[in-house]
Order: C-alpha cells, then structure tokens, then sequence
C-alpha cells in the first residue's frame, strides 16, 4: 500500500510542476529596450573576423566586407523562441536605424541552410532584412557568439564595440538612442 501511495504522491507533484509551468509560461513577457546599461561595451574595439559568409542567394564574401557603416548584427536561429520573438521588433527597428545611418544584417544560425530562414523571414514579412547564412557556425564562433539571440553593435570601421546577449525590444526608440550613443562612446579618438 505504500508503494501505491507514493506513486501517486509522485505523480501529484510531477502534475503540479508541469501545470505550473504551463502557467507560468502564458504569462505575457515583458522584454525590455537595449540600454548602455544591457549591453557589454567591448573593452577595446575588436575587428571584426574575415571569415567567409554566404548571404541568402550563396554569393560568399569575407564578413567584415559586408559592414559598409555602422551595422546591427543580430545572430539569431528559427528554433530559438526568443529569438523568433525579437526579429519582428529588429524589422520595426531597421527604418529607424537607417535613417540614423545604421544597416541591419542578421545571421541565421540553421544548420539546415538558408530555406529555413527564408521562409521565417518571409512569414512574418521581413525579407527587407539583409540575411547572412552561417550554416557551420563558423561567423558566429570567430564573433564569440555563445548564445542566441546576440546582438552586435558594429562601427563604420567594422570593429564589435559592444553586444548584446538575449532578446532586446528593438522597435522602441531607446533601443535607437542607445545605439547611438554606443557608437559615439565607441568612436576613435582623434
């Protein structure tokens, strides 16, 4: 009889943690802006890697030839919820930066190559993001990229002076202004 009892003691707690769960995961998440404050200033602006990327229709170029001025960098996969998430708000942000001067560039992480990137991109009406295909990883390990989604901030030389790791919300303005000012601190000195 105790056997019995403690199976359904332990079916009872396994219930309430998956219910709990449930619960606790239809809770409407707040994701904040970028700020100074979120996102990591590098130390000292590094370079960029000359690693060789695919873009979307596999015409291949060294990465850091593709940063014409300041950029976004957003690495990011369709598997990865938050990163499905922030791309709409990364699509509402693009207007905003380039009339700040600023290009967006994302890298899909997919090992499945562009198709499944595409398609997330074109569902959801983002194809005016530019998309670079890192099918094997390797922009993303030469960037030190360890999780996703990550955000880097790039200057008009096509140095990393900060990143961001998690999702941003980055179709509010403060999101624009810290990029900026990101820049400006990061900028060289004269």
């Amino acid at each position: 009889m105790s056997d019995r009892v403690l199976i359904l003691v332990a079916i009872s707690v396994i219930l309430a943690l998956v219910f709990g769960t449930g619960l606790q995961m239809r809770k409407p998440q707040t994701v904040p802006p970028l700020t100074i404050d979120l996102a990591s200033k590098a130390r000292v602006p590094m370079p960029l890697t000359d690693v060789v990327s695919v873009d979307a229709v596999g015409g291949s170029a060294p990465f850091r030839e593709r940063i014409k001025r300041p950029t976004v960098i957003n690495f990011w996969a369709t598997w990865c919820i938050p990163c499905v998430r922030e791309l709409p708000t990364l699509g509402a942000f693009a207007p905003m930066a380039a009339a700040a001067g600023i290009d967006i560039l994302t890298v899909s992480e997919d090992k499945e190559g562009a198709a499944p990137a595409l398609k997330l991109l074109e569902e959801k009406g983002l194809t005016h993001l530019a998309l670079v295909v890192d099918a094997d990883g390797s922009v993303a390990k030469a960037a030190n990229v360890r999780g996703m989604p990550t955000s880097l901030i790039i200057d008009a030389r096509g140095y990393e002076i900060a990143r961001m790791q998690g999702e941003v919300d980055w179709s509010r303005k403060e999101s624009l202004d810290a990029v900026l000012a990101l820049l400006e601190v990061g900028a060289p000195t004269r």
